[in-house]
């Protein structure tokens, strides 16, 4: 298989994974790992014209409300010193 095949096996593997679960592949995958590498030979400019426009089209499919973090917790505090101090939310 070539390398040109070989990026577009991976581009398939991610676009489906993007299609099914709605962001990029998670953490210390091959995926993830292939999604990284892209970015950065896209910010150094090392892709083709066609491998840039299918990479960055495969971004756009991304559901945006997924974040990949913790959401944060309103601590008990936080909310009963805002309330003490007037800084209701």
């Amino acid at each position: 298989m070539s390398n040109q095949d070989n990026w577009y096996a991976k581009y398939e593997a991610v676009k489906q994974h993007v299609m099914t679960n709605g962001h990029f592949p998670n953490k210390h995958t091959k995926l993830c790992n292939w999604v990284k590498y892209q970015r950065k030979r896209l910010k150094m400019g090392q892709m083709s014209e066609e491998q840039e426009k299918l990479f960055l089209e495969l971004s756009e499919l991304r559901s945006f409300e997924h974040t990949g973090g913790r959401k944060k917790k309103e601590s008990t505090d936080t909310a009963f010193w805002g309330e003490l101090w007037g800084n209701n939310k």
